[in-house]
């Protein structure tokens, strides 16, 4: 089994990125997104929550599922805004298409999360939401492609980092207020794993492809775009991640359209610079820039172009910016820069849009594209 390694598009480095097989691979990684729920902003301290409006969330509508699974796919879904079982199984799905053994880390992550958020008797809107669960799951994605074999140690540190990632979620939620959290907590946990494994020093060193991306064929970047969406799991499949667009799909038809076209803009900036296309096709160019797409899309209202500019822009200088951040943390610590690009692009979007800039406008209920309009 296969996992595209994240040594990470470094500067010089024209976006190199190495496949390792098994134990060997440190794979790619910078993972992905969040959700937010108004109804429990205050208890999360995410000033903005996309989620389902307090009728979708009530718990009469909601599917005859055990309590826990319910929490955990809404966590899944969470990774990507969308506060949804439906999606949430997509996802899941997706992962485990790519890589079993990823999917069944990432569930204990997400469970271990879950389960300490309640033992704590942290808000119980957040958890039945999947708020104090998704960064677990990321947790689980990250630990097993960088922390690798033996398998059983990593699933005690992703048991052990799911449970920590559901305090630091509650302690960025007090100290946050004008932007989200996005994947923050994640990439606290992870990171500081990660900082003392440091994964890139035993990178391979047998030789990279070094040709060009601008020798893609138009088939290599449709799969890279979905490869790229996968990556946000740190998958590299591009079928994983036509499942995971689905997932997001089900949840709302512009968000989806709105991830896609972040990870296309990526793979494209990737193309102007000139950019190894080997790492384009594993998607490493793609997944934060899709995210940062995706979370305007969630945030913000769409009542003119000034959304889609910010997106399509956000996306783009997520993709450089995703250049710089590699660099820095491979040169520094000898880890991935996770999602921290995404992260810190999206929270200018935001800000932007906090003092509306341009005619940009925050959603006052995040929810999704469609629902954000409706409201207006």
């Amino acid at each position: 089994m296969w996992r595209a390694c994240h040594r990470a598009i470094l500067p010089g480095a024209r976006g190199s990125c190495v496949l390792r097989q098994a134990g060997r691979q440190s794979g790619q990684r910078q993972i992905c997104a969040t959700h937010r729920l108004s109804a429990v902003q205050n208890a999360v301290g995410l000033r903005h929550h996309s989620s389902s409006s307090a009728s979708e969330d009530a718990a009469p509508l909601r599917p005859a599922l055990p309590k826990i699974l319910d929490e955990s796919l809404r966590g899944f879904g969470q990774v990507l805004f969308c506060n949804s079982t439906a999606s949430g199984a997509l996802i899941g799905a997706g992962l485990l298409y790519g890589d079993p053994c990823l999917a069944a880390l990432a569930g204990v992550g997400c469970l271990s999360a879950t389960a300490t958020a309640r033992a704590a008797g942290m808000d119980a809107g957040a958890i039945s939401s999947g708020l104090m669960g998704y960064n677990g799951a990321l947790v689980g994605c990250g630990f097993f492609v960088f922390l690798g074999v033996p398998l059983e140690p990593t699933i005690v540190a992703t048991i052990v980092g799911g449970a920590a990632s559901a305090y630091v979620t509650k302690s960025l939620g007090g100290l946050l207020t004008s932007v989200p959290q996005w994947t923050l907590a994640f990439n606290a946990v992870a990171l500081a794993a990660l900082a003392f494994a440091r994964p890139f020093d035993a990178e391979s060193t047998e030789a990279e492809t070094t040709e060009p991306a601008e020798a893609l064929s138009a088939g290599d970047v449709g799969r890279a775009v979905f490869t790229g969406i996968s990556q946000i799991f740190v998958v590299n499949d591009p079928v994983a991640g036509a499942l995971v667009t689905a997932g997001i799909a089900a949840y709302s038809l512009g968000a989806a359209a709105a991830t896609v076209l972040g990870s296309l803009l990526g793979a494209g900036a990737a193309v102007a610079s000139g950019a190894n296309s080997k790492a384009v096709k594993d998607g490493l160019w793609g997944f934060n820039p899709a995210l940062t797409a995706l979370a305007v899309s969630i945030f913000f209202v769409p009542s003119s172009v000034a959304p889609l500019a910010l997106a399509a822009g956000g996306a783009v200088a997520t993709a450089f910016a995703a250049v710089a951040f590699n660099g820095f943390f491979a040169s520094t610590l000898a880890t991935p820069s996770l999602t921290l690009p995404f992260c810190a692009v999206a929270s200018a979007c935001h800000v932007l849009g906090a003092r509306g800039v341009g005619g940009l406008r925050l959603a006052a209920r995040p929810h999704s594209p469609e629902e954000n309009l409706r409201v207006w």
